[in-house]
């Protein structure tokens, strides 16, 4: 069932809708500042001066980014996925949040990096007697930064019969922006295990559990997460199964929605009609697990070379546009 109704207050004195409010409003704002930001500088640029402005070329560009990518928030984790959120909750029985303070107890990388966590858009229902939880992360990248475009993550967690190591699968979810796949994983190739999955997608399993990792992924096992991977990258962390998009399982077409969550509600029945679990009980008995490792080195490496080809190309453009290039 949804939440139950309180007393009547306006909707302004709600805490929950407040926040809901606050969260929806930033990306908004981004888009709108950029947006306008991005038009003033071209319009300066074209129309109010002799010669093309390098300056104003790069702030019309980092505008015009600023813009796209908060609009690709403001779509993807609307009020319309969060509506579809709170009518499945009624159909299933389930219990809807509209906006619920920090991480909730979760451990997954988005849960655990980064500051100022909040919920929203939250489904608890109960999937051929797994638990699930369907909702959206907002949060920072540190509390003393705030990313213009706001920071969103699309969620599904999927309470497992018995603990497993921490591992990550990868497909390249999280290190896409607007489909296009930036950054290569920054997890220690030593804990990269191959169960399998082949070029598509990358295992890392946090030291101790690989045979653990190898009993958890059957050939069937493998292969439906192969189709899960298709929309999220998977992290599963004592007895939790966790699915990261950028996109909100509730977003896109009616027919997109009914299709992620056939994949969320298929995953769970799987999970706990998978016949490893007596296997894993004996295996886990006793032991204890560490996390699965940052790659520190390459990741400053990789950020640094995003920076300087950033800085490159916007120098090209300027260059370009003064007529200092061929």
């Amino acid at each position: 069932m949804t939440d139950a109704p309180g007393p009547a207050r306006p909707a302004n004195g709600d805490p929950a809708t407040e926040r809901y409010a606050a969260i929806m409003r930033f990306p908004r704002v981004a888009a709108g500042v950029g947006g306008v930001l991005a038009l003033v500088s071209a319009g300066v640029n074209l129309f109010a001066l002799e010669d093309t402005s390098g300056p104003l070329i790069v702030v019309m560009v980092g505008a015009a980014l600023v813009c796209i990518l908060a609009l690709w928030n403001v779509v993807n984790f609307s009020p319309t996925a969060v509506g579809r959120l709170r009518a499945l909750a009624q159909e299933v029985g389930g219990r809807f949040s509209l906006w619920k303070a920090g991480t909730g107890g979760y451990a997954g990388v988005p849960f655990a990096h980064g500051a100022d966590h909040e919920r929203f858009g939250v489904l608890d229902y109960d999937v051929a007697g797994s638990h699930v939880e369907v909702g959206h992360l907002s949060s920072q990248v540190s509390g003393g930064f705030k990313a213009p475009t706001g920071r969103r993550h699309a969620y599904a967690v999927i309470r497992l019969p018995e603990r497993l190591p921490h591992m990550i699968l990868s497909f390249g979810h999280l290190s896409r922006i607007l489909g296009l796949r930036i950054v290569p994983d920054q997890w220690h190739r030593s804990q990269r295990v191959d169960v399998g999955f082949g070029r598509g997608a990358r295992l890392f399993v946090a030291d101790g559990g690989e045979h653990l990792a190898r009993t958890f992924f059957t050939p069937e096992t493998v292969q439906l997460l192969q189709r899960v991977g298709r929309s999220y990258d998977i992290e599963v962390r004592d007895r939790n199964l966790y699915l990261f998009a950028g996109r909100s399982v509730a977003a896109g077409s009616e027919r997109r929605w009914n299709e992620q969550r056939a994949v969320v509600e298929t995953l769970a029945a799987s999970m706990v009609a998978s016949g490893v679990w007596g296997s894993v009980r004996r295996q886990s008995r006793g032991m204890s697990f560490g996390d699965v490792r940052a790659d520190v080195g390459r990741g400053v490496a990789i950020v640094f070379g995003v920076v300087a080809v950033v800085i490159v190309v916007l120098s090209l453009i300027v260059l370009n546009a003064q007529g200092l290039l061929g």
